[in-house]
């Protein structure tokens, strides 16, 4: 199965936006879905979480102003990120995101890395507390791809392939993770 996305309304819940994708995509079921940090184990907030009929369902959310975009995915971990491109633009900091020897001259170019970036932190389940500084797009060895996006928005979506093995993430990480499950 390749990766499904599925644009929402913002305004509503996303742990019910992203259950009710898992559930078009895949079958009706038993479908539960969650948060989970991996570094204090809290339930309101962190990584998202889904399982259908018991079994593990690779997901991924991000929202932005009044977008909230879901990923459900075959194979393998996603990580899916929305910037609004002015958002992005008012506080952009270069030595804050830009790796050496990239570039971001516009402000669309600012908002896609920046999307980007995310993406593969969330696909390697890092998140923000991995600096963005630590690694270049160019550098990513899954399928990273731009999305279409509502006007002023990028999106983007990064798929580490399970096929791969354990491959290393940003700034040297391993790639796997330790890190409790949802129920």
């Amino acid at each position: 199965m390749s990766t499904e996305i599925a644009w929402h309304d913002a305004g509503g819940h996303a742990d019910t936006a992203l259950a009710a994708h898992v559930a078009s995509v895949l079958g009706e079921g038993d479908v539960r879905t969650g948060r989970l940090c991996p570094r204090c184990g809290s339930a309101d907030h962190g990584q998202p979480w889904a399982r259908l009929d018991g079994r593990s369902v690779s997901v991924s959310l991000s929202r932005s102003g009044p977008h909230l975009v879901t990923a459900v995915g075959g194979e393998g971990r996603i990580g899916i990120d929305v910037e609004e491109v002015a958002e992005v633009a008012a506080r952009w900091q270069a030595a804050l995101v830009l790796a050496p020897g990239e570039e971001a001259p516009t402000s669309e170019d600012q908002a896609r890395t920046w999307a980007r970036k995310e993406a593969i932190l969330k696909a390697y389940a890092v998140g923000l507390d991995e600096p963005m500084t630590g690694f270049a797009v160019s550098d990513f060895d899954g399928e990273l791809h731009d999305l279409p996006a509502p006007e002023g928005f990028v999106a983007a979506l990064a798929v580490v392939s399970s096929r791969r093995g354990a491959p290393a993430g940003p700034a040297g990480r391993s790639g796997t993770t330790t890190s409790r499950t949802g129920p």
